[in-house]
This record gives C-alpha cells, structure tokens and sequence, in this order.
C-alpha cells in the first residue's frame, strides 16, 4: 500500500473519534512482520502525533509512555509480528489504544471506524463485498454504531448489496422477497450470493422471524410468513394442513407482514406475492368452509375478499338473513389491506343490503291516497331509487362476474317490486287537482312567483342565482344537500315540486320561468310562457321583463371564468339563471343512457363546486338548485310486455316513449288520460296520455331504458334546493364537524400478544356531524409503533351508544416488553393527521401468549 494511504489513515484513525472508546491519550499499535514500512517509518509525518519505532527497550519506552508524555498520542510502529499476550510488556497499553494493519482489509477495517478488532476477520472473510468502493461507501452510509458486533456489520453488509437503506432485519427480509420467490431469478438474492451472503441472509432470517429449515428457500420463508400472519389474525386458528408452517413467534412474522402492508411503495408487490401463492395453500377451499365473520378482520390473503363476496351475495339471497350483519363485514373488511381491488364490489353489496332492508322495514301495501302516496315518496320511498342508483354505480366499475346473481335479485326488488308497484299505485291515485290540494305551492309553474320573488322582494341589494339542472331527480338532490351541508356553512333546505305534465325538457324549462300561463304550439311543438318563446335563446328575455338586473347563462361558462372575470359579468345583476345539463345530457342518449348514474355523480361534483363558488368567491347569499324534470331508469333490459303500443298519431300529436300529447285524444288501454288544462294553467285545452307505471310506448330506435316525460314519481317530483349563506364569525366552529371517538376499554392494560380495544362513535351521524376514518395503535414513549395499526371507520347514524361501537383487534409487536415501561394507546385521524386520543397503558404479558383474548 502507498505511504501517502497509510499516512491520511493513521491521520484518520487518531481524528476519528467514533473509533475510541476513551476521551484520554491515543496510542495507535502498528504491527508489521514483514517490516515493509521500516524504511517509510522515519519520514512518516502525523500532525500532532509523535512516531516511534519499538526496539528492545519495552521498559524505557514504557516509562516514556506514562511518566514522561503522559498525554502525548503515540504511533508505535513494530517491524515484527505482535507477541503473545505473556510476552507483551505494553499489553495494558495496548488494550487502551487501537490496532492498525496497512493491508487492504485492515485499511477497509480502518476506514470503516468500528471499535471491535475481531471485525477485521469479518473484512477479510468477505473480500468481494469489501473489494467494491461502492458498497463500502453504502456500508458506510448505514452510519453503523462504532460499537456494532458481527451480527449488526453482517446485517448492515446484507443491507448494502440490496440497496436497502437502513440496517433492518425486517426490511432485508422484505427488500430480498420483492425480488421474488424464485431464486434464480431473483436479481437481489443473485446478487447476495455472488457476494458469499446467503448463509448471513438465513442467520438473519432466523433471528428475525425463527425461521429454520434444512433446505431452506425464499419460497419457504415467504410460505412461513403468511401463513403465521394468518394464524395470528385468527387467534390461534390455523387450517390443519399448514400447521407445520406456523413459526415458533407468529407475532414477529405477523408484525413484518403488517409493516408491509402499510408501505404505500411495497404494498402491491406484497399482494401480487400473496396472489401467487394462496391457491397452492389451499386457503379458498379452506374459506369457503366458514362464515365470513370468522375472518371478517383477516387481511392477509387476497382470495379472502373474493370469498368474503360470494358469500355475502349469497347470504342477501337468502330470506332470512341478518341483513345488519352483512353490513358490518363488508364495512369492516373495507378497511383492511386487499379492500381497493374490490371497493366497488363491496360498494355494491352494502347499497343492496340497505335495498333489501328497506324492502323489510316497509310494511303492508302503497297508499292509494295521492297526497299521502306523494309525502311518502319524498319523506322516504325515494331512499330506494338512491340506493338502486348506487349499487348499479358500484357494478358498473366492478370487475368480474361476483355480483352477477346478486343483481338479479336487486332488479326483483326495485323493478318488480318497487318501480312496479309504486308506478301503479301512483297511477291509480293520481289526481289532476292534487296540486291546489297540497295548498297550491306545490306546481312547478308557480316556482318563480313562490321560491324566487319574494327573495328579490326583501330588499334592493340581494342576488339570487338559480340553477337549474336538466334531469336532476329528487333522490339525487338529497346527497347534493349533504354534500353542501358537509361543505358549507350555510343552511341547505331541500323542498319539492310536482312538475308540469308532460315531464319534458322543453315544459319543464317553460314553468320554471316567470309568468303565469302556458301554451302548447303544436305547429312548432315548442311551449310557451305567457305567450311567449321559451328555447335556450328565449330565456333571458323573460328573465328581462321581471324588471330585475338579470342575466341567463351556462353553469360551465361561469365555471371556465376567473373570479375576477366572474364578478365583473355578476356587477350590477340580482337575478340570474344558470343551465346545467350534466345527467340528461347522458340519458338522453341511446349509446350513453347506460352512465347515467356515472352522470349524476358528475352533476354532484359540479353542482356542489358550483354552489360553493358561488357562495364564496362570487358574493351570492342566496343560491337555488332545481330541475325540469326527473327521470326513470333501470338496468334490466325493458321487454315487449312492458311496452304499449302507439295508437294516437298524426298532425298536432307529439309523441316520444313516455307521453303524447294532442288535441283531445281518445283513452287508451293500460294509460292515464289528463286534459292538461285541468292540472295546470294552460291557455288552451290539451290532451296528455302517459304509459301506466313505468310502462313505455314502443317506439322505433334504442334508448328505452332510461326515459322521462311520463307521470311518475321519480318524474315528477322536482328538487328545490334553497341554500342560504351565511358568513364565518370569529370563533365559529366549521361548517360541519366529525364524530367523536371514546375508547371504552375496563381496563388500559395488555395482558396478551393480541388484545382488543372497544371504541366508541360519541355522536350518531347527522346533517352537520359527519363520519371519520381513524387509526389505532400503541407506541412507546419516542413514538415507535409497538403493535400494529387498525383502521376503523365510525359513520352510523343510530342514536343507540351500543350500536355504535366497534373494536379494534391489535397484536403486540414488540419483543419483550417492559412491563414497568408506558405506553400510549394512538387514535388518530387518518384524514388530516389529528391525534385525536393519546391514553397511556401498560403491557404486561406473564405467559408469552400469541392468541390473545379472541
């Protein structure tokens, strides 16, 4: 080696404080048999360091060393191997200094600033690891203790090959099994036996996990590790056929998997793993044997959520099904790691278990009152189009064929039951006068003249902005109210309104203007608002005429403004009217009517947005959301029997799949007949027929699904939603707030490897209490997690305390806990980061027990 590296590592070694282990005198002992630096030993320079050569007077220079320059740091430099330890005069010496040696493993050792000697026998033992400046520069980095034993620089050494960046038994485990399980074509575990590491790799494992085998493979380890998580989920319940895979410890394989599973970055090659893996284990065959509340809380292989489906579409196939319990383990297993890949499944089997619980909760027959049969749909019938809509949703984006017998059964209740008999019993009920009945507010037509003038009316400065948006039924404006009501501050009040007959674009836009009558032109087929036009180009003209500063636009015009730009076209103006026309736009097309639910959801999105901006940014105190008409819609194929065929045709007849409209037109079998000018304020006499129920007229051309412009419900019952701004003050609370979180454990105690922490919702959920997401885990007093991490979500509505609880499973991570050591019980709110409890417990487990109390 060069003198000039001997000379800046023997400068380094003396500099180097992590090397001693003392804050006296340094002495450095250089021991050279061969004697090849004896000539270089006389000009050799150290700042501040004094170099002397031993010689045959151990005694003289001794006394030098401790009377003489007590202080001063010393080279001693030996041209002669280094005696036996009976023969060492400067033994007590030495064993306060610090060896150097100049060959390459010795320079390395050297470099590497590690205190323990024996090390350098490590250095030598692996010269192709050691023989790359890269990977020592990566040992390095590692910032290794200067006190690390072999075990913890071998560790270090497997984590440099790898590329992991911290010296983690754990992580190297992990960082080698992400390469696969296949030896050979794994790039890692190429790499650690090129390296002569292998034998160091299942050391670690052993120490890690327990995992010994005679043979042992990455296949095998991975195999021990799943199988060991499953067993610790399951309390100690393991399928007879891979009980001879369980490890001695479960908890610390259930505690490296866990860890896994939380990494964002290594999640999915986990899953991908696990997928490969599960069907050699028997594990679907094993599931398929039991109730999916067994492992309801189990996440650790992917089939478990497949199996976990099939099961609960057969349970709500089943009449006599506890409908409140298929809810919570589809909620629970929500939560859990595998849950993404079948959020939409899951989505759809929680909608159809809400439909079917409906069903039950509704007792005897529809009313046959027309008032009575309109204030149950919009206080609570209406829930069932909701529900439909969300479950047809979920299976639009699920993958697969698992929801394939359930959907039939979700059509037998909406459709045949529900769509069925609520369309006839509306049918039979209807009543032309209802309208003046329900105290004269209830029509449409009167929407200007009772919902928008008299907010005009209260002072001169106020601005009402109304939105009307094509198609946006009255189930649909119920979530739009919970968003605003989440989002806002203000008060969203949801009202309704019987539309105008037919139920159509061009009637409903009509009514919602101002005015007083309305005529058919039969010629244009158009309709008119006091005898005047009322297409899209029509409308601000009308807007005019009411003498207030007006304007007519479309919502996504507005919305492509800048604030500023916003506000300048808003100066000056107290009414304006806003177009929208997100979900008929959809709908109304035979190639798209299929997303018209997906549509609603972009109505949603956008009007919320909408509503928000304009509340905010665009100084409107007063916004209201309506529509001209509902819509019908269903998944299943429309037959020829539900279908009536077209009678009334001809000049002055407009006809399309839910209505026909003429001069005094003929009843006709299975239709309802309304001269329209004795339900609302026409100018002359007309003639309306509607298909009875849900029925349609055949009529040439696709698109039949989804249809409006008849006389039901969900068609005619049109959404008013008024929401009313109001200001933060100082102080006030935010818009809307989440539940609180209690924990109502007896005792704060650990007694067990698994425990369970009952949790409490303190509230039930309502308009302006919203759910929460949080997690659960212990940690120790620097915050390092000592269990794992559960997610619960706390969103129920009941006002029953007991209904709302739930219980967090956890597993002591932690080797050998200290039972006099306290630890902290974390909630935490997994949305904006907010610790939300923080309680202190202890652990203390007499008899390691991996099961728990389950």
């Amino acid at each position: 080696m060069k003198p000039d590296r001997v000379r800046l590592s023997l400068q380094t070694l003396f500099a180097d404080d992590r090397r001693w282990a003392h804050h006296g005198r340094r002495l450095v002992f250089w021991y050279d048999p061969e004697g090849e630096f004896r000539e270089e030993i006389s000009s050799l320079h150290l700042d501040g360091v004094d170099v002397l050569t031993l010689g045959e007077t151990p005694f003289a220079l001794k006394r030098r060393l401790i009377v003489q320059d007590p202080d001063t740091p010393f080279l001693l430099y030996a041209p002669f191997p280094e005696p036996p330890a009976a023969e060492n005069w400067l033994l007590d010496l030495q064993c306060t200094g610090v060896l150097f040696r100049a060959d390459r493993a010795a320079m390395v050792f050297a470099d590497l600033g590690y205190r323990d000697r024996s090390l350098e026998a490590v250095v030598r033992a692996y010269p192709r690891f050691f023989g790359s400046k890269k990977r020592v520069a990566d040992l390095q980095a590692l910032m290794l203790p200067p006190d690390v034993d072999e075990r913890g620089l071998l560790t270090g050494m497997l984590a440099a090959a790898i590329g992991e960046k911290v010296a983690d038994g754990s992580l190297i485990l992990r960082r080698v099994l992400l390469g696969g399980l296949d030896e050979d074509r794994n790039p890692a575990w190429s790499e650690l036996a090129k390296l002569g590491l292998t034998d160091a790799f299942w050391t670690l494992s052993a120490q890690v996990t327990l995992f010994r085998a005679e043979a042992p493979t990455l296949r095998r380890l991975f195999l021990a590790l799943l199988v060991s998580h499953l067993t610790q989920q399951l309390g100690g319940t393991v399928p007879p056929a891979l009980a001879g895979m369980v490890l001695p410890n479960t908890a610390r394989a259930y505690a490296l998997v866990s860890a896994w599973q939380r990494d964002v970055r290594d999640a999915p090659r986990l899953t991908d793993l696990t997928a490969e893996v599960e069907a050699d284990l028997g594990i679907e065959a094993w599931a398929e044997g039991l109730d999916p509340e067994a492992y309801a809380q189990v996440d650790t292989f992917p089939v478990l959520d497949r199996v976990a489906l099939r099961a609960l579409v057969r349970a709500l196939q089943s009449p006599g099904t506890n409908l409140g319990t298929v809810l919570a383990v589809a909620r629970t297993r929500l939560t859990l790691q595998h849950a993404a890949r079948y959020s939409a499944e899951y989505g759809a089997v929680i909608a159809a278990a809400g439909l079917f619980e409906q069903r039950r909760a509704f007792g005897g027959t529809f009313p046959t009152d027309a008032a009575t049969l309109l204030e149950r749909y919009i206080s609570g019938l209406h829930v069932f189009d909701r529900l439909y809509r969300q479950y047809v949703t979920a299976l639009d984006t699920a993958s697969g064929d698992l929801l394939r017998d359930l959907t039939g059964a979700v059509e037998d209740v909406y459709v045949h039951w529900f769509l069925e008999g609520l369309g006839g019993a509306w049918t039979d009920a209807f009543d032309v006068g209802l309208p003046g009945r329900m105290g004269g507010t209830r029509g449409q037509w009167l929407f200007f003249t009772r919902h928008v003038l008299p907010l005009l009316q209260k002072n001169e400065r106020d601005r009402v902005v109304v939105i009307i948006s094509d198609a946006l039924r009255y189930e649909v404006a119920t979530e739009l109210r919970e968003r605003i009501t989440t989002d806002l501050r203000g008060e969203p009040e949801l009202g309704s309104l019987l539309s105008v007959l037919p139920s159509q674009t061009r009637w409903g836009m009509a009514a919602l203007l101002p005015g007083q009558t309305l005529t058919w032109d039969a010629a244009g087929e158009r309709v008119l608002r006091d005898g005047q036009p009322t297409r899209a180009e029509d409308r601000a003209a009308h807007l005019v005429r009411t003498g207030y500063p007006s304007a007519a636009l479309k919502l996504d015009h507005l919305m492509s403004l800048s604030v500023d730009e916003g506000r300048t076209l808003f100066e000056g103006k107290r009414l304006i009217y806003l177009y929208h026309d997100a979900i008929d736009a959809v709908g109304d097309k035979p190639a798209s009517e299929r997303d018209v639910f997906a549509a609603c959801e972009v109505a949603l999105d956008e009007l919320t947005r909408a509503v928000k901006r304009l509340a905010n940014s665009l100084n409107t105190s007063t916004v209201i959301v309506t529509a001209d008409h509902g819509f019908l819609y269903q998944r299943q194929a429309i037959e020829e029997a539900d279908k009536l065929a077209l009678t009334s045709k001809g000049a002055g007849v407009s006809a399309d799949r839910r209505s026909v409209v003429g001069q005094d037109l003929p009843a006709t079998e299975g239709t309802l007949r309304v001269p329209l000018e004795t339900y609302q304020p026409m100018t002359a006499p007309v003639t309306a027929l509607f298909p009875r129920g849900t029925l349609r007229y055949r009529i040439a051309g696709g698109g039949a699904q989804y249809v409006h412009g008849g006389a039901s419900l969900q068609e005619m019952v049109v959404p008013v939603l008024t929401y009313r701004h109001k200001r933060a003050a100082a102080g006030q609370p935010q818009a809307s707030r989440k539940v609180g979180v209690a924990v109502v454990a007896r005792s704060r105690r650990v007694t067990n490897t698994l425990f369970s922490v009952p949790l409490v919702q303190t509230e039930a959920v309502a308009e302006r209490v919203r759910s929460r997401t949080v997690t659960v885990r212990l940690v120790d007093g620097q915050g390092r997690e000592v269990t794992d991490v559960r997610r619960l979500t706390f969103g129920s509505p009941s006002p029953h305390p007991s209904e709302r609880e739930q219980v967090a499973r956890l597993s002591v991570t932690l080797q050998s806990p200290d039972a006099t050591a306290t630890y902290f019980l974390l909630v935490t709110d997994e949305e904006d980061g907010l610790e939300l409890l923080r309680e202190p417990w202890t652990i203390s487990i007499a008899f390691q027990n991996d099961f728990g109390d389950f």
